[in-house]
């Protein structure tokens, strides 16, 4: 489950052929999903049955079976838990956060400027601080943030190892009650300190902003609101709503870095898409202004590239585990209760029936010939940010920053292949790393402004920022 050609080798392999394929590892029953039809069946129509997540016990030593993503759709709290995510990032409340998306252009963009050899870390803390401010009312200073660091050293952890099948003990339970001393129960050393990282990962912004608050200090926020409304809340839902924004977080910032990996590796290998969108902005934007998050309507070939990357290389191509609550019958297949149920979008968005020539990385795929707006392909986003109940809370948030940071850099830069010390161009691989969120392997480029005129413009829109 990482690179574009090792997921293909896994979908093209005899075992994994067909829409659904099951499959018994220790005593869990593993359920894969390989096509839009069935996802849709289960994952969708039948969301009733299928949006719990699978029991962990790992989860549940680290302290992680609790936040959003994780927790179980037959806890109590879980409509609490979706109901705050649609107040604050759903369809109503998504315009009062859209202006912070546009507020880090320019800094990302001087940073570019400056230093483009560290392109994924500048990219990293424009999203980090676009999520920290619309959820704590958090202002980042720098990319060395104590809050960002934090969260960056456990989602390290996080995304390497809980994934489905990585620990013994959660196909094999029993094994939890073995001695820490004893040969085997070495887990609980690894349970033991990132339980200590998850808890300062959702804790240490979130009770900055509390102090805030109390202090009357604080700016509008996720975490103000809420604490707002409910002024005489419980413990209990305190804590809900920090599990909630730390969720947010966490699950916002890697995904979007992912896709936006995935863009710059697209836009050195395809340079004839990168020209067509940077003409789409000089003819809809100019050059006297920055795009924003508003534009979006207007710059349809912008925006269909970035479905584009999203279908390339979808942040989680094998989405999050959901799990069936009782005996199911799907075409034939008994799918027991309990069993894990995986999505597997990658298959999903290379589907050659769905999308021709798959591995062409081609934004006019979503348009018709005379290029006017119609989805001739699907939709890639809705298979990316999840399925039923359990699609993405902070979804239009994230969707809002891709395509807001692809914009604004097509409108400054032109990103080539980097040149090495022979004088030859240094063209990168398509592969990409493992983990539940996977990113382009490390590659080198040169991010060169296009103009005189759009260094001034970066420039100019850092001191308004700044003024």
């Amino acid at each position: 489950m990482v690179g574009a050609q090792r997921f293909s080798n896994i979908v093209s392999h005899p075992r994994f052929e067909g829409p659904v394929i099951s499959f018994r590892s220790g005593k869990s029953f593993f359920v894969i999903l390989n096509n839009a039809a069935a996802i849709h069946d289960l994952l969708q129509t039948r969301s009733k049955l299928y949006s719990d997540r699978p029991s962990s016990v790992m989860l549940q030593l680290v302290q992680q079976d609790r936040i959003f993503t994780r927790l179980s759709s037959q806890d109590p709290h879980f409509p609490i838990y979706r109901r705050m995510a649609q107040e604050e990032m759903g369809t109503r409340g998504i315009s009062r956060l859209l202006p912070i998306l546009d507020e880090n252009i320019p800094t990302l963009l001087k940073n570019l400027l400056s230093d483009d050899e560290n392109f994924s870390t500048h990219l990293r803390n424009c999203q980090s601080s676009s999520i920290m401010k619309a959820i704590y009312g958090y202002s980042v200073k720098s990319g060395d943030d104590h809050f960002i660091k934090i969260v960056e050293r456990w989602w390290l952890v996080v995304n390497a190892y809980l994934r489905p099948g990585i620990w013994l003990v959660d196909s094999y339970p029993i094994l939890k009650f073995l001695p820490r001393w004893m040969p085997g129960a070495g887990f609980w050393k690894f349970a033991s300190a990132t339980r200590t990282q998850t808890n300062e990962a959702l804790s240490s912004a979130f009770i900055w902003a509390q102090a805030e608050i109390k202090g009357g200090k604080a700016s509008p926020s996720f975490v103000s609101r809420q604490l707002a409304r409910h002024v005489d809340s419980s413990p209990e839902y305190t804590e809900i709503i920090k599990q909630v924004t730390g969720t947010m977080y966490v699950a916002g910032v890697d995904t979007v870095l992912s896709a936006m990996r995935t863009f710059v590796l697209m836009m050195v290998l395809n340079p004839d898409v990168q020209r067509r969108g940077q003409e789409e902005i000089d003819r809809v934007i100019g050059s006297d202004r920055l795009p924003l998050t508003s534009d979006r309507g207007d710059l349809p070939y912008i925006d269909a590239l970035a479905k584009e990357v999203l279908r390339f290389h979808p942040p989680g191509p094998l989405g999050l585990a959901h799990s069936v609550t009782e005996d199911d019958i799907y075409n034939g297949m008994l799918i027991p209760k309990g069993s894990i149920v995986v999505p597997n979008i990658w298959a999903v968005t290379h589907d050659k029936t769905l999308y021709p020539n798959p591995m062409k990385f081609d934004p006019l795929r979503y348009f018709n010939v005379q290029l006017e707006k119609k989805q001739l392909q699907p939709d890639p986003r809705n298979y990316v940010y999840g399925f039923g109940r359990r699609v993405c809370g902070g979804m239009l948030f994230a969707d809002a920053a891709v395509f807001t940071q692809i914009a604004a850099i097509l409108s400054i830069f032109t990103i080539s292949k980097e040149i090495d010390q022979f004088g030859k161009e240094i063209t990168p691989i398509v592969d990409f790393t493992g983990g539940i969120v996977t990113h382009p392997e490390d590659f080198v480029c040169k991010f060169t402004a296009r103009s005189r005129e759009a260094v001034e413009l970066v420039t100019a829109a850092m001191e308004n920022r700044q003024g």
